[in-house]
């Protein structure tokens, strides 16, 4: 009796053959589809510039104002290929957060003030436009003028009063308000004394002489 002989290599082929349907029906896990991410705009001041590609001295596109949402395609190098407005570009990821960002409020600056008076013994005190004496005069203050001391620095104040500013020397102001001047008063000095004559009498007259 004779043996039926299959050659192997039928076998391998039609396991090849299925193999290869099987690895072309699998999903090609290697191609990942890009990735729209949403992000915003964080910037502490000014706006951020959208370039025409990823670097520095790009030409700029459009800027985009803290809070801007915009739409991440792709990240490298530091750069960020985004849309954002209808316009495409890319911008510096670090300017990019994941949530928006509050509303940005301009921090109230706050001058700290002195108030404090002027104090000369007679005349009146030069307001001057700068810290020199040689600078031109703003204003005259009279004694007891009350001003807003802002700063000062090399013996001369920057202050403001009746709504002019200006600078004087910081030798004629107080602290306290000073009274006003007053006119010395001459006081004489007198003592007391007794006629003395043995006869008659003691005559007073008009003028010292006899």
């Amino acid at each position: 009796m004779k043996k039926l002989i299959i050659p192997t290599f039928c076998f391998a082929v039609l396991s090849t053959v299925a193999f290869e349907e099987k690895i072309s029906a699998a999903p090609l896990h290697a191609e990942q589809a890009n990735i729209e991410d949403v992000m915003f705009v964080q910037v502490n001041s000014g706006s951020l510039n959208m370039r025409k590609s990823g670097a520095e001295g790009a030409s700029i596109v459009a800027k985009l104002a803290n809070g801007t949402q915009v739409t991440v395609h792709s990240e490298s190098k530091g750069w960020a290929k985004i849309k954002a407005n209808g316009k495409e570009g890319y911008v510096s990821t670090k300017y990019l957060s994941a949530t928006k960002p509050g509303t940005l409020t301009k921090t109230a600056v706050t001058i700290k003030t002195t108030t404090k008076y002027v104090n000369v013994s007679t005349g009146s005190l030069n307001m001057r436009k700068s810290g020199s004496d040689s600078a031109s005069i703003v204003a005259k203050l009279t004694r007891g003028t009350q001003v807003t001391v802002y700063s000062e620095s090399k013996g001369w104040a920057k202050v403001k009063v009746n709504e002019k500013e200006g600078y004087v020397s910081t030798k004629y102001l107080s602290a306290t308000k000073p009274g006003a001047v007053k006119k010395a008063e001459a006081t004489v000095k007198t003592t007391t004394k007794y006629v003395n004559v043995s006869t008659g009498s003691l005559n007073m007259r008009k003028s010292g002489s006899d």
